[in-house]
């Protein structure tokens, strides 16, 4: 069974923005694993940059359409060689650390899949990364998924209580050079700064190199199989 989501990328932002709004007092854990066509996704605070309808005109134009999400940071690529996990659950805002908290919970699955190979994936920076921050996945220094979160309050029944949809991207077999030359590319167009590099980057395949022809289905039911282990596990 293919559980792998193929959508366009404006259908794949609103699933999510449906998951992060679906009944408030439903605890359980929610997730959806999903793919779009190649395409460069920023932050919507991008459209008042400097140049910016010339410069996404002249990235489509190369090969690489840009669109807007909801979550902030910086550029960076989907495409059939990523595999995104978007993830619903509630939480505590009250809760110490809870940026970071949900960041854990959303890559346990990721994490755990590593450990199955003995490896010990951590959180950190990569300078030189593609939408860098400090809960990167990371495995040997280099960038293997990067994070996002929103998080919404339930309402005044549901005081202190929030829904929180947490997103992941992880690169499967991208081809980090030309990802890296298209965000810098679009980057240039609107005089800014960039200076994303590929080596700073990790594929799953680097990981696990064994030669899979269902390679994104094979690592979207390995995920979807520690969600299930997450949702169920005792609370």
């Amino acid at each position: 069974m293919n559980i792998v989501l193929h959508l366009p990328y404006h259908e794949a932002l609103a699933r999510e923005r449906a998951l992060l709004g679906e009944t408030p007092h439903d605890p359980e854990l929610k997730w959806m694993l999903w793919q779009t066509p190649p395409c460069i996704v920023v932050p919507r605070s991008h459209a008042n940059y400097h140049n910016f309808e010339q410069a996404i005109a002249a990235s489509e134009a190369r090969g690489w359409p840009v669109f807007l999400r909801d979550t902030g940071g910086g550029a960076v690529v989907q495409g059939p060689d990523v595999n995104n996990l978007s993830m619903r659950f509630s939480a505590d805002a009250t809760g110490h650390d809870r940026i970071g908290s949900a960041y854990r919970l959303l890559c346990q699955p990721l994490i755990a899949m590593l450990a199955t190979r003995g490896i010990t994936g951590h959180y950190q920076a990569v300078s030189g990364s593609m939408c860098d921050g400090i809960y990167n996945v990371v495995v040997a220094d280099r960038k293997l998924a990067g994070t996002a979160q929103r998080w919404k309050a339930l309402g005044r029944d549901h005081p202190g209580e929030y829904a929180v949809l947490a997103h992941f991207a992880m690169f499967l077999s991208l081809d980090h050079d030309i990802a890296a030359q298209a965000i810098n590319a679009l980057y240039a167009d609107m005089a800014m700064e960039s200076g994303v590099q590929a080596p700073t980057h990790i594929n799953w395949i680097e990981i696990d190199p064994t030669a899979r022809a269902d390679l994104v289905d094979w690592v979207a039911h390995q995920l979807n199989g520690q969600c299930v282990r997450l949702r169920n596990r005792p609370s």
